[in-house]
């Protein structure tokens, strides 16, 4: 094959995705529902062919793929982790105030080059997005198990970023991904075509 074509995949359920706690660089393992997700996940995927089986190295991320590929070779990146968030990682978004929810939309909406305490900016996720992006090979099949924050940075090197709206909190749109939910990038040259996203079937009863 002369293009790479690409798997992003998120991690199955914590109890910090089920209860809106925010988890960034926090190392937050999978709940029972996670690991039935991954299962699942493992039996639709579990027997395809990959020339390279990446993760991030936090657990929730790591132990979805090694349930859909027990037997198989991972590598571990520490450029495939969640955004950090900083001095907000384990606090509920509920309990912030509006001053605080606002500063955690800067992710979305921009100004991209602005952080929360003690965090990265959406400008830093991208550039470990891009980095990553950059050390894969041009002709490959290739699977990435990771975080909704990194997929989504992923998937817009394809789409672009919105463009942000100065003072505003609102956040004018952003990749939903669910747990353990599949996206297809196809890479030839400077051709990208964005073939999937968010695909979650093997959840569907």
């Amino acid at each position: 094959m002369d293009y790479l074509e690409l798997w992003l995949v998120r991690h199955g359920e914590t109890d910090s995705n089920k209860n809106r706690r925010i988890q960034g660089h926090s190392d937050v393992a999978l709940n029972a529902l996670g690991l039935e997700q991954a299962k699942r996940l493992a039996k639709r995927i579990g027997h395809l062919e990959f020339d390279e089986i990446y993760s991030s190295d936090l657990s929730r991320a790591l132990t979805t793929a090694k349930t859909v590929y027990p037997n198989k070779e991972i590598s571990l990146d520490k450029r495939l982790r969640e955004i950090n968030l900083g001095d907000y990682e384990g606090r509920y978004y509920d309990q912030f105030s509006d001053e605080e929810t606002a500063l955690v939309k800067v992710w979305f909406a921009g100004p991209f080059d602005q952080k929360v305490p003690g965090g990265e900016s959406n400008d830093d996720l991208r550039n470990r997005a891009k980095d990553w992006l950059a050390s894969l090979p041009k002709s490959a099949k290739v699977i990435a198990f990771a975080h909704g924050g990194i997929i989504a940075s992923i998937l817009q090197t394809v789409v672009g970023r919105p463009t942000p709206t100065p003072g505003s909190i609102e956040i004018p749109w952003s990749f939903r991904l669910g747990n353990t939910s599949i996206s297809k990038i196809f890479i030839k040259g400077d051709s990208i075509i964005l073939s999937v996203v968010n695909d979650t079937a093997h959840l569907e009863n």
